[in-house]
């Protein structure tokens, strides 16, 4: 399991875009569109390229909105396999988090400690709800409430299972969501708002 992809949109823009030529995409489910999925799409592209070009990521601070988010998360991006149904939601400085996941997907990565989460099975709803800290091209989440089927997980017990989950071959010892992280794409500073999520780059 990974939660954080639902934690810092930042992130969100690090995913890339799709590949081309994909066959005819199904309807998107009630309040998401393509439309906005491909503009989360393109705008990713464009900063790549100006990058690619020796250029600023973005001469002015790139807006993405709640809708634009959710399309290109739900329809869009690579979310591990067993976390579904994924809703986030933007405040002032703080992200929530909703989604379906299926512990029996996971439960071979739960952590020694893991509690009640140990004895469940099967698809349960999971909510967080964090601050997300950032400046000079480095951000932080600050998890203020967890919860996996209802249980509440305490910070700590959250990171040991993310960090479990999100080991490979580049990230041997997983990823550290209580730890200081550097923003993707030469972004100086992503600030949440009600509805919004607004990402300055450096110049």
């Amino acid at each position: 399991m990974s939660l954080l992809p639902l934690a810092v949109v930042a992130l969100v823009l690090g995913q890339g875009a799709p590949p081309r030529g994909q066959p005819v995409r199904p309807p998107a489910p009630a309040g998401l569109s393509w439309e906005d999925a491909d503009w989360v799409t393109g705008t990713i592209a464009r900063i790549e390229r100006r990058l690619g070009a020796g250029k600023p990521a973005s001469r002015q601070p790139i807006v993405v909105t709640e809708r634009q988010l959710n399309s290109y998360v739900r329809l869009a991006a690579k979310l591990p396999p067993a976390l579904t149904n994924v809703e986030l939601g933007l405040q002032k400085d703080r992200l929530l988090a909703r989604g379906t996941l299926d512990l029996d997907q996971v439960k071979s990565k739960m952590p020694q400690g893991a509690g009640l989460l140990g004895f469940l099975s099967g698809t349960v709803p999971v909510e967080l709800r964090g601050r997300l800290w950032s400046a000079e091209g480095s951000g932080r989440v600050e998890v203020e409430e967890a919860t996996v089927a209802g249980i509440s997980l305490p910070p700590s017990l959250l990171a040991q299972i993310v960090s479990q989950s999100t080991k490979n071959a580049q990230r041997p010892q997983g990823f550290d969501i209580l730890a200081p992280f550097p923003l993707p794409y030469t972004a100086r500073r992503v600030r949440l708002e009600p509805g919004r999520a607004l990402v300055e780059f450096y110049q």
